[in-house]
């Protein structure tokens, strides 16, 4: 029953507290209401609020005074929801805000939204999301489940920390991997989750192609070009006449070659290299995409919305229409192609004598692949041509001399190799590999970096793109400083900070340090970017640097070509200042697009793969730690997967934060980073859970 003097008291109360907020316990404790006046309290509660004489917000009351109060907008971050606790945050601008999880209205991840500021006690700042500004999207993906008879979506992404109530099914059934699209955002308040409507059948969840599908519709990556892209790849006339040779460098007779992945179509650079008695002429021919892709055209538009290629096992998104990033514009064996060439002289210790820059045209002797490249150093494959042969060997020579140039002047080398997927015949993966860097690779990427390097001094002096890796931030370093220390390990930051990192990765004693650490000192590293201010690239050592060698795949690159044909052909800017600043942003948040939906689609192809070794038992080295579990990588397989304490029975954890250390109370056994142990493959779900193997 509503009662008036007890609605006057609450009043009184909020409004002599204008700027806190009270729970039902707390009005309740403050004005001494007895058990038996608990209902009237609720009703007078209900109705104080009802007639708009106070505010409910969340579970709180608060008075309906107008008060100053501090709003926030930013981006919902669920990632602390996802892995069960009770709070997430919100990422502003300037600062974050902590929001517990019953104050969150009903954002979801990557939701743009107003947030309340308040203080707490001590005066810690909280917040209480007040409005949804903006959806971050509105279609979920993933697989429908049977739940007591009713349908649900279960979603791919763990951010999303609940199941959706299916609306209309169309169709689709328990197992299905599916796009819905919400409805109903719900009330998490109530209790009440979305709604949605399947919209789009992808096909049964756990086939290898209808993962990767998944993770491109999560993304929105483009499957298909516009018409209007289409036709105008279709109209561009391949042919190179006379005309466009006389204006060009012709370097046909140079003995040219490219080395690509097996896999690769698209071949954008070409080397030739000259040895000679005076030391060594490089020349690094790319691809001339921008004489094909105008600034005007819907090709480049395109290029702009796409931002990059995007490569998964077995599928590539281009960035580019096939015809021109597999056939016009690649640089394929015996075929003449455009290219814009940078010729570097060096003398015979291997220092820059001279370099240009041409529009020119090549004719590639050979297309080679890494393999081949590694497996002819071996001593391995001797059938090569004897012109191209010597060249081969000149060049590993030219490469190592390089690779000693660059750490000298503070280049920073991780050995993080990467999956390499085996397929079946039916398209199943059958085994999975670590990469190697080999001397083929290390190879082409220094004859990439030299020519780079140069396009960013050539363009330094105009408004261009830059490759950026900035320092690490002084709190980034002190974090990763104790967390060596905890491991015992030393790292002191002396004058030259390149030269203090590289100490410490020469310091590391075994390959097995390097597996866990090479990766926690990357991770205090900020991430590299394009920009329009030349901050310069932290990793390798480098004042100039952008990225020229790579325009079938990369935004940054084709709008390089257009600056220096700009240059090369003494005529007008292609573009402003404002526009430099677009492609700079558009290019470093598809880049990040590019990163999250291939790392995506790695782990749904392990997790894929070692379903089908459930009870196996592997040896493994320890990642990481937390307090409830172990992160283990596996010896055999390229797999991460965390050992959960609570499926060791009988057995008590207990992590120690400030040692590194990890101890099981009634054995003693200890447990520290880089620690081999052994492990039982006990589940795989959201994630690779492994069970202890004792010895």
């Amino acid at each position: 029953m509503y009662d008036k003097k007890l609605a006057l008291s609450i009043k009184n109360l909020l409004e002599d507290n204008n700027s806190k907020y009270f729970k039902l316990k707390d009005i309740s404790k403050a004005l001494q209401v007895r058990k038996h006046k608990h209902k009237d309290l609720r009703d007078t509660l209900f109705g104080l609020v009802k007639d708009q004489e106070i505010r409910l917000i969340g579970k709180s009351y608060t008075s309906n005074k107008k008060s100053r109060k501090e709003y926030l907008i930013g981006k919902f971050d669920a990632r602390s929801l996802a892995k069960g606790k009770s709070y997430a945050f919100v990422i502003g601008e300037d600062k974050d805000v902590f929001v517990s999880s019953e104050d969150t209205l009903n954002a979801y991840d990557g939701d743009i939204v107003k947030v309340e500021v308040r203080s707490g006690k001590r005066d810690r700042k909280y917040g209480i999301i007040v409005k949804i500004i903006e959806r971050n999207r509105g279609n979920f993906i993933g697989t429908i489940i049977d739940y007591r008879g009713k349908k649900y979506l279960q979603p791919d992404n763990s951010r999303i920390h609940t199941i959706i109530n299916i609306n209309k099914l169309n169709n689709a059934v328990a197992g299905d991997k599916v796009v819905l699209e919400i409805t109903n955002w719900g009330n998490r308040f109530k209790n009440i989750v979305p709604t949605g409507n399947v919209i789009e059948i992808l096909g049964k969840a756990g086939n290898p192609e209808v993962e990767i599908l998944s993770v491109i519709k999560h993304y929105d990556l483009p499957l298909e070009f516009p018409n209007k892209t289409q036709k105008e790849a279709e109209n561009i006339d391949d042919q190179i006449t006379e005309n466009e040779i006389a204006k060009r460098k012709d370097f046909r007779d140079l003995i040219t070659f490219t080395i690509d992945p097996e896999s690769a179509r698209d071949y954008d650079d070409a080397i030739s290299f000259e040895k000679s008695e005076n030391g060594w002429e490089l020349y690094v021919h790319i691809a001339d995409v921008s004489h094909y892709v105008h600034t005007s055209s819907a090709l480049f538009a395109e290029a702009f919305e796409r931002g990059n290629s995007y490569y998964f096992p077995k599928l590539v998104i281009p960035m580019l229409p096939a015809r021109l990033s597999n056939k016009i514009c690649s640089l394929r064996q015996d075929e003449d192609k455009l290219v814009m060439t940078v010729k570097t002289t060096f003398d015979n210790d291997f220092n820059i004598v001279s370099q240009n820059i041409f529009n020119a045209i090549i004719c590639s002797d050979r297309r080679f692949s890494y393999e081949e490249i590694d497996e002819y150093f071996a001593g391995n494959n001797n059938e090569f041509d004897p012109d191209l042969a010597v060249r081969l060997d000149n060049l590993l020579i030219f490469s190592k001399a390089l690779n000693e140039k660059r750490k000298k002047n503070g280049y920073l080398h991780f050995d993080l190799p990467e999956t390499e997927y085996i397929f079946d015949e039916d398209g199943h993966i059958i085994d999975l590999k670590r990469s190697k860097e080999t001397d083929s690779h290390k190879m082409v990427e220094n004859c990439m970096l030299i020519a780079n390097e140069y396009t960013a001094k050539l363009l330094s002096s105009h408004n261009t793109l830059y490759r950026i890796h900035e320092k690490p931030n002084e709190q980034s370093l002190a974090r990763l400083s104790e967390t060596l220390s905890r491991c015992n390990i030393d790292f002191s930051v002396g004058k030259n900070l390149n030269k203090s990192i590289q100490k410490l990765l020469d310091s590391l004693p075994s390959k097995e340090y390097h597996r866990v650490f090479d990766k926690i000192i990357l991770r205090s590293m900020q991430k590299a970017r394009y920009d329009v201010i030349n901050r310069g690239h932290f990793g390798l050592a480098l004042k100039n640097y952008t990225h020229f060698t790579s325009p079938i795949r990369r935004l940054c690159d084709l709008v390089i070509h257009h600056q220096l044909k700009d240059i090369i052909m003494m005529r007008e800017p292609s573009f402003s200042k404002k526009e430099l600043i677009q492609f700079a942003n558009q290019a470093s948040e598809k880049e990040i697009v590019a990163d999250d939906s291939e790392r995506e689609v790695d782990m749904k192809n392990k997790q894929l793969f070692m379903k089908k070794h459930i009870g196996e038992e592997f040896e493994g080295i320890i990642l990481g730690m937390k307090n409830d579990g172990l992160i283990v990588e596996l010896d055999r397989y390229p797999v991460t997967g965390v050992m959960e304490f609570a499926t060791v029975p009988g057995e008590y954890f207990s992590f120690n934060q400030d040692m590194m250390l990890v101890t099981a109370k009634s054995s003693g056994k200890k447990y520290h980073l880089t620690d081999k142990i052994k492990v039982l493959v006990n589940r795989v779900d959201n994630d690779i859970y492994f069970s202890l193997v004792k010895k």
